[in-house]
C-alpha cells in the first residue's frame, strides 16, 4: 500500500483506475476498506483514491487534535500530492464532514461532494450524547463503551457476520484517536462550510435518519438525497450494490461521469 509523508507523519492510499478521479473517506475509527466495494466498482472507469485518514488503518497515529479541518488539510495535500484536482470526494460518516470541509475550503479540489450518512445539520441531543460517551472513552473499559456505542448504529436485519467485522475493525482504533475524534465531533462548524461550497452535494441517509434534512436543504440548495433501503448506518459494506448505484447516477447528473 503506497504513502506520502506529511511532516513525520505518514499517510496511506489506494490508488487504482484512470479517469476523472473519485476520492473515498472513511468514517470515524474506520478505515479505506469500508469503501473496498466502491473502489473495485468504479476503478473500471474512474481514478480512485482511498485514504486512511491520519489515526486509522495504516497511517500513522500520531497524539493530535483530530479535528475535521485537520483531516481535510491532509485530504487536500495527498490530493495535491498525487496531481488530483477536480475530484468527487465521497464520504462516510465523518468523512462526509471532512469531504464537505475540504470541498468548502479549497473549491478547485471538488467537481461534487458525497457525503453517506453523515451527521450534517445533526439533532439537537447529539451534544449530550457525545459527552456522556467521552466520560467513558476516557477510561480503562473504554471498548466496551465503544462497542455499545457503534452496535446502535445497525439495523435489525443488518448481516450478523458484517457486523462482527466492523465492530471488531472499529475496536483496533487507538484510545487517544478516538477519544480525540469524539471531542471535536460537535464543533465542526457545518453550517458556515455548507455556506461556503460550491459544488453539487448528495446527502444518503440510512434507514435512521441522522439529521434535519429540512435545515440541510435549507443551507444547501439543489441538495440532491437519497435512502438506503434496509440498512444501518455502514453503507458501504452492508448495501454497496444501493450505494454504488446511486453515487453513479449522482456522477450522471453533475454530467461528471
Amino acid at each position: 500500500m503506497p504513502e506520502l509523508t506529511r511532516g513525520a507523519v505518514r499517510l496511506h492510499y489506494q490508488l487504482a483506475g484512470r479517469g476523472r478521479a473519485l476520492v473515498f473517506l472513511h468514517g470515524n475509527s474506520c478505515d479505506s476498506g469500508f469503501f473496498a466495494p466502491q473502489a473495485e466498482y468504479f476503478a473500471r472507469t474512474h481514478t480512485v483514491v482511498s485514504l486512511d485518514l491520519r489515526g486509522h488503518g495504516k497511517s500513522d497515529k500520531p497524539d493530535w487534535d483530530y479535528t475535521v479541518h485537520g483531516l481535510a488539510e491532509d485530504v487536500s495535500w495527498v490530493c495535491g500530492e498525487l496531481g488530483i484536482d477536480r475530484a468527487v470526494l465521497a464520504g462516510h460518516s465523518l468523512g462526509g464532514l471532512v469531504a464537505l470541509q475540504a470541498a468548502a475550503r479549497y473549491p478547485g479540489l471538488a467537481a461534487g461532494v458525497a457525503a453517506l450518512d453523515s451527521a450534517i445539520a445533526p439533532g439537537p441531543g447529539r451534544p449530550s450524547r457525545l459527552a456522556a460517551l467521552l466520560a467513558h472513552l476516557r477510561g480503562p473499559e473504554y471498548l466496551g463503551y465503544v462497542r455499545h456505542y457503534f452496535e446502535s448504529a445497525f439495523a435489525p436485519n443488518d448481516d450478523p457476520a458484517v457486523k462482527e467485522d466492523i465492530l471488531r475493525r472499529i475496536c483496533a482504533t487507538p484510545q487517544h484517536v478516538m477519544v480525540s475524534l469524539f471531542e471535536h465531533a460537535g464543533r465542526f462548524d457545518w453550517q458556515t462550510a455548507l455556506l461556503s461550497l460550491e459544488a453539487p452535494l448528495l446527502y444518503l441517509m440510512a434507514q435512521r435518519p441522522r439529521g434535519d434534512l429540512a435545515r440541510l436543504s435549507e443551507l444547501a440548495p439543489g441538495l440532491i438525497t437519497g435512502q438506503t433501503v434496509g440498512s444501518g448506518h455502514f453503507m458501504t459494506l452492508l448495501v454497496p450494490g444501493q450505494v454504488n448505484a446511486m453515487l453513479a447516477r449522482f456522477l450522471e447528473m453533475i454530467g461528471w461521469k
